[in-house]
Parts: structure tokens; sequence; C-alpha cells
């Protein structure tokens, strides 16, 4: 008890040694304050959501008039870009006499409830008052706040957009706010929608202004699941497909709009990889682009070489199936009563502790129908070599699924969709000679023959096959050498 109550009286006793330490260098920090021209602005600063009392009021509007030149200017010179992928679009400028119309706008109760002056009111609350066609309510504005759309430029710093806008800022006289897109040409930027990047990259192998090729990485769908919008039913891909990806990383076209062809809204794929296949897809950007391009797949003129790894060794037992002299293979085989036809050509073999008979062949591959699964199907069910990690026809093999489906389309060629109209031609006569070599794996060229332009695209296989390849080929010598 005694050593209790000897603590509360030294507590007592340096509570009141604190106070009394307080009041007697009040005087001296007050001096120090004045002798250093500290505005009552300036304190209120380091709070910005804290409303300013109206003895200011006065002092900050001197201040702000003797700005009013440097204010103009800033607004004739507003950066573009701030430096962090997003660009000030638009701007709107606090008046430097404040809001005097804000009772027209605000009940006495939410001008209290928000501390709402005619000098200092919230962000919401200044875009109300700056654009009530596209900022009616306080929700509407939150909303794009929280959106990251909005930023500051505050009256005192050096013209830049440097402060991120938030739901509990203040808008002062002589600050700038700003509406911001994030930075490129892309199609939501033009349309000024705000929207999240892709959580997965797309590399643009090609794009001009009718006809991009991208590169779709393994694991991702095409398009959502039908009758799915947002990801919210069960099942649904949500954002996360190629379709809502490509707006974000392809440039808008910009061809003359005509009854016959225009712009596409969203950039259109033209056919589908399977979620597990990686590689190459072709994508249209205007309305001709898409019905010529679809007609290509539809009428078996586009040319797809993909490449896999085989489960096995790949055999030929039909007689309708034919081997050719540059060793390439034929599979001639109906899929659910319609033709189906594949090429095919063994280009490596390793040894594999894991693989059907302990090898594993690569092998490139050339469909010459479109029917589903057809590559997969007819490995599994004529070659008798699945795909590596197809665990839809490989069910046996558990122990090849760790790395996914080894199935790329690493090659394709098509018909350009413009440079064989009669514009396109004047335009490629310009352009061309005979070849047009466009580097990272793309070539335009017109087939001496036909005239026709294609394009032909070709990437690199995944680092995976390379490293999966030698790490099995090295750990099935390792094996055989030690037994040995």
């Amino acid at each position: 008890m005694l050593l209790k109550r000897g603590f509360r009286l030294l507590k007592i006793a340096s509570v009141v040694l604190t106070a009394q330490l307080c009041m007697s260098l009040a005087p001296a920090i007050t001096k120090s304050l004045h002798s250093r021209h500290i505005t009552s602005r300036q304190i209120s600063s380091c709070n910005r959501w804290q409303p300013l009392k109206s003895a200011a009021t006065d002092e900050i509007t001197s201040h702000a008039e003797e700005r009013d030149d440097e204010t103009n200017s800033k607004v004739d010179h507003i950066p573009g870009s701030r430096g962090d992928g997003y660009i000030v679009t638009k701007t709107y400028d606090v008046p430097l006499e404040g809001f005097p119309s804000l009772s027209d706008v605000f009940e006495p109760s939410d001008q209290e409830r928000l501390q709402l002056e005619v000098m200092n009111v919230t962000l919401p609350a200044a875009l109300m008052l700056l654009d009530p066609e596209k900022y009616p309510t306080q929700s509407r504005a939150r909303k794009v706040i929280r959106q990251r759309a909005i930023c500051i430029c505050r009256h005192d710093s050096d013209s830049k957009f440097d402060e991120l806008g938030k739901v509990i800022a203040r808008a002062y006289p002589g600050d700038i706010i700003g509406y911001q897109q994030r930075g490129g040409s892309d199609y939501y930027s033009v349309q000024g929608t705000p929207y999240r990047l892709p959580a997965f990259d797309v590399p643009v192998i090609f794009e001009d202004d009718h006809v991009a090729i991208v590169n779709k990485p393994a694991g991702i769908v095409a398009y959502r699941a039908e009758g799915n919008r947002g990801g919210r039913s069960r099942g649904g891909h949500g954002r996360d497909t190629l379709l809502s990806a490509l707006p974000a990383v392809l440039k808008p076209s910009n061809i003359p709009i005509t009854d016959e062809n225009y712009p596409m809204k969203r950039p259109q794929p033209v056919h589908r990889l399977d979620r597990p296949t990686s590689g190459l897809v072709v994508v249209a950007k205007t309305k001709l682009a898409t019905v010529h391009l679809s007609q290509q797949f539809e009428f078996r003129k586009a040319q797809k070489t993909y490449m896999a790894i085989l489960n096995g060794s790949p055999q030929q037992p039909s007689s309708d199936n034919e081997t050719t002299e540059d060793g390439w293979n034929l599979i001639d085989h109906d899929l659910e009563d319609k033709s189906a036809v594949t090429k095919w050509k063994v280009l490596q073999t390793v040894k594999s502790l894991h693989g059907n008979n302990g090898v594993l062949t690569l092998v490139e591959l050339k469909p010459k129908t479109g029917r589903y699964h057809q590559l997969r199907r007819h490995m599994a069910w004529v070659c008798k070599a699945p795909i590596v990690g197809d665990a839809t026809y490989d069910e046996d093999n558990m122990r090849l699924r760790k790395r996914g489906l080894f199935l790329c389309s690493n090659e394709i060629t098509i018909e350009h969709p413009y440079y064989n109209t009669p514009s396109g031609r004047e335009e490629w006569s310009q352009l061309k000679k005979d070849t047009l070599n466009l580097g990272e794996g793309c070539l335009l060229e017109e087939d001496e023959e036909s005239g026709i332009v294609s394009l032909r695209v070709r990437i690199d296989l995944p680092k995976k096959f390379a490293s999966f390849l030698m790490h099995e080929d090295a750990r099935a010598n390792k094996f055989l050498n030690e037994t040995e």
C-alpha cells in the first residue's frame, strides 16, 4: 500500500511540474512564431482536414491576391504528367474569393457537420460547387476521389500536382484541382474511364490501326463465362480475361470513320486459345478487320503453328495417316463426326524418369482444322502420347502436371486485313519493297504470284520448355549412371 501511494504522489508531482513548465515557455513560443512569420495558413497545412479559423480569412485573401498573376500562369502551363503513370486532363480553379454560394448548395446542418466555410471546404464539396453536372452528389464526388482520379496543386506549390486527392482533404482559395487519367493512349484513357490495369502481363507483338497480335499467358481465358458480368456469378472469371485486358494494352485505331468501316469500341479477338495454352492471339481493331480476319479462320486461310512436349514417343498406328519425306506426319482423324486434320513433326527427344517409356518428345504441330481440343486429343488418342501437363487427356501421370500444359502457339500467318483492300494497296505500294521486316519476329511480305500481303509473326517458346527438357534429361542420365 505504501508503495502504491508513493507512485501516485510521484505521478501527481510530475503532472504539476509539466504544466508549470508549459506555462513558463508559452510566451517564448509565441514570440518565436511571430519572429519566423508563421501564418495560421501554414500551421493548418500540417492538418489539412481541420477548418481554418475566421480570423485568418483576411490574411489568406490578401496572400492569394498577391499571387493572382502567378496562379493564372500556372493554369496555362499545367504539367502533363504526374510522373506516376497519370496525366492531368482537366483542371478546376478554386476561386480567390472562395465559395460565396455555399449556402445555395448545402443546408446549414450540412455546413456545420462538414465544417464548411466560404474559404475552406472539403474536396468533395469543392467538386460539387465547381462542376455540379459531373458531381451532383457527395457520394459521386467521393467515388471519383477514391478511384484516384483527383489530384491537387496547392497554391503555394511549384505548379505540381503532387498531392493525391482524398475524401478528407480540404480545398482553399488559389488551389487547382485536377482530374487525372492513366498515361498512354489506350482505349480506356481515351474514353476517360477510370480502370485498373490487368493483374497479368499481355505482351503486344504486333500492332497497327487495323490488327494486333498479342501473346496470351497460360492460365488466362479469352472470354469470361457466359452470362457472367463482373465476376460475381458462380464460376465466372470477372476481369481476369484476355478480352478485358486488351483495352488497357492496345492503342485505339485512328482510321477515318465511314459507314463501312470504323474503329471498334473494344478490340476483339477473332479466335481462341484454351485456358492452359499460351501463345499468339489475333485481335481485330476495326469493323472490316473483324470480318476479314474471322473469315480467314473460318475458311482455314490462317496458318497456325504450335510447339508441344509429349509424354512419351508419338506413334502413327493407322494407314490413313501419312508420313512425308521431310519428316512431317499427317493425322486425319474425325472428332465428333467432323473432319480434323493435324500435321506434326518430331524435333527433339529426351530421357525422363516419369515419361511414358522413359522419354519426352518435343514436337511441332500445324492444325489444318480447328476442332475443340484438336491437338490435345489427336496427340493423346491417335499418337498415344498426351501433351505433358494435360489434366484432361493424361489422367494417369500426375507427376508431370506441376508446371502446367506444355502447349504454345508460337507462330501465325494471316492475310493483312487492310493492305489487301483497294485503299490499302495504295498505302502498301508506298511502304513495301516486297518484304517489310518489322523486327521482333514480325514480317509483312507480298506473295509474288498472288500479290497477297501476309503478316507473319513468330515468338520464342516460354522458358519453361527448355528448362523442363534439360532438367528431365539431366535427372534421367544421372539416375542411369548411378545404377550402372
